[in-house]
């Protein structure tokens, strides 16, 4: 019996530093060290209406598969929704094969306003979803939305990404400071406050810079950015800087894993993040950064925190740092799926 795990591969230079590639790969890795084989896929042009090469394409990548083995998809595929189906049932009409899904997103709450906005019953994600044997899904918080619209598949919680870092870093300094790294132009923002904002990020508009405390720096690699970041704070997710998308990211970031944060930690700044996210408690338990939902409070709490404050953050974050940096979670996830598929055990479900 053979363990196989997708891996999606950028079909462009610029592809590579988006977070969907550096994850991707980060699983992939991960798998590899437990002995998994790869799934090379990339997003195939020009398959929407050509059955043929869909035909050839599933046959080529899933040829290797045999009856008894086990295949772990990145989920949602990022290709055409006809190609992901067929994948899907072609590995699910392989004898004995079981199918489970590492979940980066679920496109149903990314492009919605909220429950109102979709049917659950005939949703395409949610139903494509219900096809696997088994869920790996980011948070315990995500695990319970999806069994309210009617995913009842047996789910394990990741917890967090990892963000394979082993390169230099810098000693951390207490410095009253926000670092924002986006993926999205920047086209407004809500913030007033007088402390410091920089921002990484491939475009951000004039009018968001016009309040002096905002710098742009423009977009880097981000192990590059891991590397720089000697202080400060780094902001997760918030609602004070308006992104162009499509995408009601204020509504989905309350249930995923943001690749910003993993990426935070491996650089070992503490972190900020909004009360509504399930990562909130997580800050506040273990003391690794804020809980903030408005960043125009940063001046007032800054007033209040202290050198030392800083450093025992800094300190709390090592542990988290370490654990993100070498692949812990995703491993971590993987054997526990291993232990439920393979074992019976029932007591890393949600």
């Amino acid at each position: 019996m053979t363990n196989w795990i997708t891996r999606l591969n950028a079909t462009n230079y610029q592809q590579q530093y988006d977070a969907i590639q550096i994850v991707s790969k980060n699983v992939a890795r991960s798998a590899q060290t437990l002995g998994f084989q790869e799934l090379n896929i990339t997003g195939y042009p020009n398959i929407s209406n050509n059955a043929n090469r869909r035909l050839h394409i599933r046959e080529a990548v899933l040829g290797v598969i045999q009856p008894g083995d086990l295949v772990v998809v990145q989920f949602p595929m990022w290709t055409q929704l006809n190609f992901q189906a067929e994948f899907f049932d072609t590995i699910k009409g392989i004898e004995g094969v079981r199918m489970v899904a590492l979940i980066h997103d679920i496109p149903t709450w990314m492009f919605t306003k909220g429950e109102e906005e979709y049917d659950r019953k005939n949703d395409f994600w949610l139903n494509q979803l219900k096809k696997f044997d088994l869920l790996i899904v980011a948070n315990g918080k995500e695990a319970h939305k999806l069994q309210e619209d009617g995913v009842h598949v047996p789910m394990i919680p990741m917890q967090l990404w990892d963000y394979f870092y082993s390169g230099p870093r810098q000693e951390k300094q207490f410095k009253k400071q926000l670092y924002y790294v986006g993926g999205r132009d920047i086209i407004d923002t809500t913030y007033r406050a007088a402390t410091p904002l920089y921002i990484y990020d491939r475009h951000v508009e004039k009018n968001v810079l016009e309040s002096g405390s905002v710098t742009w720096l423009g977009r880097q690699p981000s192990d590059e950015i891991v590397s720089r970041l000697d202080g400060g704070f780094g902001v997760v997710v918030t609602e004070n800087l308006i992104e162009k998308s499509n995408m009601n990211f204020v509504y989905y970031n309350q249930f995923n894993n943001p690749t910003k944060l993993s990426m935070y930690l491996a650089a070992g700044i503490p972190v900020i993040v909004p009360s509504k996210t399930y990562h909130a408690s997580m800050v506040e338990k273990h003391g690794i950064g804020l809980v903030v939902d408005d960043l125009n409070d940063m001046d007032a709490i800054f007033s209040s925190i202290t050198a030392q404050d800083y450093q025992k953050m800094v300190d709390n974050v090592r542990y988290w740092q370490e654990a993100v940096s070498e692949g812990f979670f995703i491993k971590r996830a993987l054997m526990a799926m291993l232990r439920t598929l393979e074992l019976g055990f029932k007591d890393d479900l949600v």
